[in-house]
């Protein structure tokens, strides 16, 4: 459950606002703010919740010297967390499976907007939550590096509050059954383990050593457990035996850092509004905007559009 948020997360909501140059009121500010504080505190977030939110502010904080514009690093935070978007939800919508990312980006794109922030600043927090959702920012990007290594810094944490980290997300995802969980993070661990480092930013580099532990032993586990599992259900995971991690028809190389398991299907990019329309839903039925590329990423160029917490696709956040 989400945790209460203190006095301080609104106003300083309403600070990296301001310093990005919004033009709305400060009351508009802080409903706005409220709003958003709302969504990330949810009854059904065990894991998305203000809590996190709060973490990965403080991370920001602790690795910002590094970054030129940290206030609209703290805004992309906020907004990345409007949805959490669950398996069924968009299963049964028979949505593309950029729908979840670009419900946050769009939430995020109209309401920044309708808040006096200018054009160039708006894209570029599109751009920002892009990179949160593949959880890989591009390698000249150094304030994407700082954000996204702070939404993954709780991975670097001690091994009890690791194990609380596990507990919260399966209960977050629990229309999953057990077999479909195990294989979606164990994709997800191996795709953190194969990067030669965690931790892109300069300062994150010192939260390496301590996360990566994590994963290994995590690993391990994961690998008794879906033994287990597929010993238990041999016909349902036969087509598995390749050993691949897939479920349904994504890959294992098709997961982002902080245990999204996603569709190959396209490149999230910066956001550029046109008028004509995706074959795309958004959460209020309107047809989304095209995402244009602009510029390369990094060596995960391959990565895509993300669905959280799906049995296609699994969002695993970051500590507590």
């Amino acid at each position: 459950m989400g945790a209460q948020a203190p006095q301080w997360l609104l106003t300083s909501f309403v600070d990296a606002m301001q310093q990005i140059g919004a033009t709305a009121t400060e009351t508009d500010l802080e409903h706005e703010g409220a709003d958003l504080m709302q969504r990330w505190n949810a009854p059904n977030r065990q894991l998305h919740n203000v809590r996190r939110l709060m973490n990965t502010l403080t991370h920001i904080d602790e690795i910002a010297s590094s970054a030129h514009d940290p206030d609209i690093l703290r805004v992309a935070a906020w907004y990345h967390g409007a949805f959490l978007n669950k398996a069924l939800e968009i299963k049964l919508g028979g949505f593309q499976a950029n729908f979840a990312a670009t419900r946050c980006i769009d939430h995020a794109h109209n309401r920044l907007t309708n808040l006096g922030v200018a054009d160039e600043v708006v894209a570029r927090i599109d751009e920002l939550i892009a990179f949160l959702t593949r959880h890989r920012a591009p390698r000249s990007d150094f304030d994407a590096q700082v954000l996204v290594d702070a939404d993954l810094a709780g991975l670097a944490c001690s091994p009890q509050d690791y194990k609380k980290l596990r507990t919260s997300l399966r209960a977050e995802l629990s229309e999953l059954d057990d077999l479909q969980f195990v294989k979606a993070r164990l994709a997800l661990v191996k795709k953190l383990l194969s990067y030669e480092t965690i931790y892109q930013s300069p300062l994150g580099s010192a939260w390496e050593n301590t996360a990566r532990a994590n994963l290994e032993v995590e690993l391990t586990r994961l690998d008794r457990e879906r033994a287990q599992l597929c010993a238990a259900t041999p016909t349902e995971d036969a087509d598995d035996s390749d050993d691949s991690d897939d479920v349904e028809e994504v890959e294992d190389d098709s997961v982002t850092s902080t245990g999204t398991l996603i569709i190959k299907r396209r490149s999230i990019k910066k956001r550029i509004p046109v008028v004509s329309p995706d074959n795309e839903v958004t959460s209020t039925g309107v047809l989304p905007r095209k995402i244009e590329d602009l510029h390369d990423t990094d060596e995960d160029e391959e990565a895509t559009s993300s669905l959280e917490s799906a049995v296609e696709s699994l969002d695993l956040p970051n500590a507590d």
